[in-house]
Parts: C-alpha cells; sequence; structure tokens
C-alpha cells in the first residue's frame, strides 16, 4: 500500500520539476517580467493538479506582484537618446549658454556701427562793450541758435574717421550792428585720427569681437562636452534598465519554481511522505525569494524613473530591447589620435590657450608708445541767410586744414609690462595643464580598453556558469522527484541559477557600459551614436543645435 502511495506521489508531482516545467527561468533575456508568467500559464494549463487548487490560491495571494512595467511604452536605445537631445533640461540650459555668447560676438561687431550725434542749441547773451568809438558802455545782446551733428566711423586699421556739420545763427542787438545781421555760419569737417604705433591694425581694433569669438568656442566645446556626458549617461542608464529589467523577470521565474516546490511538498506531508521540516523550508524559500522579487521590482522602477529624467519624460518609458555583446574595434594608438580631434574637453584648454595668447598679443601692443596721425579739412561759409551760408561752403575760399602727429607714453610703462608677464605665465600654466590632459587621456584610453576586454570575458565565464547551473538544478529536480534530493537541495540549485542568471545581464550591462566609456574617452561617442553639431547659434532660435542621423 505504500508503494502504490509513493508511486501515485511521483508520477502527480514529477510535471512539475521537468525541463518544460522550468522553461520561464530563462526568457528572462527575451521578454518582459510580467509575460513570462503568462506565457508558462498558456503553454501548461495542466502543470497544476485540482488536489492543490486551495494551495494555489493562498500562495498566489501571498506572493508580491511585480511593477506593470509593460503598460509603459517602449523604446529603443536610439530613440531614447534622439528624446534626450531634443528634452534633456541640463543640454537645453546648456545650449542657451552657447546662443548667448554668439550674442556676445555679435555686440563686439557694433564697433563698425556708424555713431550719428545730432545738437540742436538755443541761447541769449547779454553784456557792455566798452569801445573808444562808444560812449560809454554800451549794451549789446547775442541771440545764437546753433545745430551741430556730426558722423564718425571706426576703420579695420585702428582709424577713427569722422564727418562733422555746424550751423549757427547769430542775431546781434546793440546800438552798432554787424553789416550780416543775423548772421548764418556754416562749417563742414572731415577729420581721421590713425594710430601708427600702438592701437594700429585689425587685431587690436577688434580685440573685443575676437575674444568674445575665442569664448564662443569654448563654449560650444562646453556644450559638445554636455553632449558627451548625457549621451553616456542615457546608454548607461538604458543599459542598467535592461539589466534590472532581466533580473526582475530572473526573480518572477524564481518565485514560480518555489511556488511549486511548496505545493509539492504540502500534498506530500498531507499524505504523510514528507517531515514537516520540508514544508517549513519550502515556505522559508518561497519567503526568501519574495522577498528578493520585491528588491529587483524597485530596482527596476527606480531604474525606470532615472531614465524618465535624463529624458525630461513625466512618466516611465520602458526599454525595449535586449542585452547584447557587440563587438567594436579596439586600438589604443588610434583611440588616443582620436581623442586629441575630437575630445571637447581637450578641445576648450586648446581655446583657453588661443585666448591667452590672443590676450598676450595685446599685451605687447601696449608696450608701444601712443604715436597717432592727426588731419583734417574743412570749410565755412557766411551769410545773411541759412541757403546763403551753405553756398558759401563750395563758392567762397573759406577752408581750414590740420596735418600734424601726436604723442604720448607713461615712462615705465609698469602697467602693460606687468600684463604682458602675467599672460606669459598663464600661457605657460596653460600649457602644462594640457599635457597633463593628455596624459590623462592616454591613460584613460587603456583603461577603457582593459574595461572592455574583461567585461566581455566575463561574459562568456557567465555563460558557462549558467550553463552549468541549468543542468544542476535539472538533476536536482529528477533526483527530488524520486526522493534522493531535499527541498534545501533544489532551492539551492535553483538560487544558484537565479545568480547565474543576473550575473550574466550584469555582465552584458557592463560590457556596454564599458563599450560606452571607450567610446567617450575616445571621442568617438557622437560619430558612433550619428549625432550632428547643427551650429545654428542664432540667440532668437529654440531648436536644437544638435541632430541625429
Amino acid at each position: 500500500m505504500t508503494f502504490c502511495r509513493l508511486l501515485l506521489l511521483a508520477l502527480l508531482f514529477l510535471p512539475y520539476f521537468s525541463v518544460g516545467a522550468f522553461a520561464e527561468v530563462r526568457i528572462g533575456l527575451e521578454g518582459q517580467p510580467e509575460l513570462l508568467v503568462a506565457e508558462q500559464t498558456a503553454r501548461e494549463p495542466s502543470a497544476q493538479p485540482a488536489e492543490t487548487g486551495a494551495t494555489t490560491e493562498s500562495v498566489s495571494a501571498a506572493t508580491p506582484q511585480p511593477s506593470n512595467a509593460s503598460a509603459a511604452p517602449g523604446i529603443s536605445l536610439r530613440q531614447a537618446e534622439k528624446i534626450a537631445l531634443e528634452n534633456n533640461l541640463n543640454l537645453l540650459a546648456a545650449t542657451y549658454n552657447t546662443r548667448a555668447s554668439q550674442a556676445q560676438v555679435d555686440r563686439g561687431r557694433g564697433i563698425y556701427d556708424p555713431m550719428l550725434r545730432v545738437e540742436l542749441l538755443s541761447g541769449q547773451q547779454k553784456n557792455q562793450i566798452n569801445s573808444q568809438s562808444l560812449p560809454g558802455l554800451t549794451p549789446t545782446q547775442f541771440d545764437t541758435v546753433t545745430l551741430t551733428s556730426d558722423i564718425s566711423q571706426q576703420l579695420p586699421s585702428g582709424a577713427a574717421i569722422s564727418l562733422s556739420f555746424n550751423n549757427s545763427r547769430t542775431d546781434v542787438d546793440s546800438i552798432t550792428t554787424p553789416p550780416l545781421n543775423p548772421e548764418h555760419n556754416s562749417d563742414i569737417t572731415l577729420a581721421i585720427v590713425q594710430p601708427l604705433l600702438q592701437g594700429f591694425g585689425k587685431t587690436v581694433t577688434e580685440q573685443e569681437i575676437l575674444l568674445s569669438m575665442k569664448d564662443r568656442e569654448a563654449s560650444v566645446d562646453d556644450l559638445r562636452s554636455e553632449v558627451f556626458n548625457l549621451l553616456a549617461t542615457v546608454r548607461n542608464a538604458y543599459y542598467e534598465s535592461l539589466r534590472a529589467r532581466d533580473d526582475l523577470a530572473f526573480r518572477v521565474a524564481s518565485v514560480r519554481v518555489a511556488e511549486q516546490v511548496l505545493r509539492e511538498n504540502q500534498a506530500r506531508v498531507e499524505v504523510g511522505v514528507l517531515p514537516k521540516v520540508e514544508l517549513l523550508e519550502a515556505e522559508v524559500g518561497l519567503k526568501s525569494r519574495q522577498r528578493d522579487l520585491l528588491d529587483a521590482d524597485r530596482i527596476y522602477r527606480n531604474a525606470l524613473d532615472q531614465l524618465a529624467l535624463l529624458l525630461n519624460s513625466e512618466s516611465p518609458l520602458q526599454p525595449s530591447m535586449n542585452l547584447e555583446q557587440q563587438k567594436i574595434p579596439l586600438d589604443e594608438e588610434e583611440g588616443f589620435r582620436t581623442s586629441l580631434i575630437h575630445r571637447p574637453d581637450l578641445q576648450r584648454r586648446l581655446r583657453e590657450l588661443e585666448r591667452i595668447d590672443l590676450e598676450r598679443t595685446l599685451s605687447r601692443d601696449q608696450l608701444k608708445p601712443n604715436l597717432d596721425l592727426l588731419a583734417s579739412y574743412g570749410r565755412q561759409g557766411i551769410g545773411d541767410g541759412f541757403g546763403d551760408s551753405l553756398s558759401g561752403l563750395s563758392e567762397d575760399d573759406l577752408h581750414t586744414w590740420q596735418l600734424g602727429l601726436s604723442f604720448n607714453y607713461p615712462l615705465g610703462n609698469r602697467a602693460a609690462r606687468s600684463d604682458l608677464q602675467r599672460n606669459q605665465v598663464r600661457l605657460k600654466g596653460k600649457q602644462a595643464e594640457l599635457q597633463q590632459l593628455k596624459a590623462d587621456i592616454r591613460t584613460e584610453v587603456r583603461l577603457a580598453i582593459r574595461q572592455v576586454k574583461v567585461a566581455g570575458s566575463k561574459i562568456e565565464v557567465s555563460r558557462s556558469e549558467r550553463e552549468l547551473a541549468e543542468e544542476k538544478l535539472e538533476i536536482l529536480l529528477g533526483r527530488k522527484a524520486v526522493g534522493l534530493a531535499t527541498t534545501r537541495d533544489v532551492l539551492e540549485g535553483e538560487q544558484d541559477l537565479a545568480s547565474a542568471q543576473s550575473e550574466l545581464v550584469t555582465a552584458l550591462a557592463d560590457y556596454n557600459k564599458a563599450v560606452t566609456e571607450y567610446l567617450r574617452v575616445t571621442g568617438q561617442l557622437l560619430e558612433h551614436e550619428g549625432v550632428r553639431f547643427a551650429g545654428d547659434l542664432n540667440p532668437n532660435a529654440d531648436s536644437s543645435v544638435f541632430s541625429l542621423d
């Protein structure tokens, strides 16, 4: 009778631990956690014996349910990168800063804007004239109206050219009046001041433009650096979401296996073929896996929230790809050469060197004395009316001209010498920093290559460990079915498999993160992902300056 009962139990519960029943553990690499259980249930509707229906309901009610990640929209890595380039707030702020630097360049070009000045004055003067030809002190009144206008223009050579026109009307009220009363006086003058030593040349004249252009180039490099860091962070967050998703799938499958073991042990304890300690062992094993499931679900939801934050999305976005090992060529020398061309932080240091070198050039100019060429030519017209005075400008031979030099120089000129010395020292300091950065980059490239190789080796080891764990668990399930393995043995074998699967997806995620780091340190990340700089720095524009091919 006892033999018949044992045979009946073996035939009843053996399907729970067949290879097909445990296939759901491996689906995590290809599917979503919620779909795993549904697919397994659909494939094996007869795997649940009618005798244990009540037990199944109680176990299912106690099992924590993972988050409903399938409700979130699925996106690929490329879609995530595109959304980040369009919506990330830190990148948007950096873009506005770069456009502000373009506005500063436009401001500098204002030195070539002509300056127009117009002045209109009306006045009166009363005094007394003491003259031998007049009896005593003679009161006299002068009423004047003066119109002054001029326009000036800066030239690239450093010269300033101006054209001025003046017209005045004078009305004299006195015992004696002049022949022209009122008198209209007009004059027009063309003048130029050309620096010959200090301040001569286009570089000195446009120094504000050139300095602001260097600042703009540095700002562009800062923007590119922001994009580098953003893409690297988005990629790492995406791979971490994939790792957490697959690990959650393994934890879901692990709970299902523990539930099956508990159901079997409950049935066997009821018929008296297993001690109650085996039931307690199964219950503890299930609760332990339920705890791990809660942790895995929390980690997955946190990873989705972090990805959504980078994409500036109000709701989580679910990664739709699978973790894969994509091979890339690794070459230290080629990677270092590429980094010298494309690394934005290195390019920014070069912009800083160029700016300081420009400041040094300007400081040398300040060592020169001020020697300016002054030249002017003017004509004058006088008449009893405004039209007569204007006609006199061309008809009368009333002209003035001046030609000369103006020289000044601060004796000692310590201010200019100190500025030059300071810029020379700053230049040496920046050159030392640049050399140190190049050494750091070479080390970073070497470390990144080493990390990619080690991560690739870990994948192979993890695959072997997973295959071994699968083989061991299959053997343990068979031994458990015939009473040759305990519940602890099966649960430990299942835990080893879950750990091996988690190690594999972690190794795959770490490998992809290592590839991202290699692309970042070698400056190839933007080119590899097809990100192009549009170059539209118009301060009035609102569109992104980066696009994804």
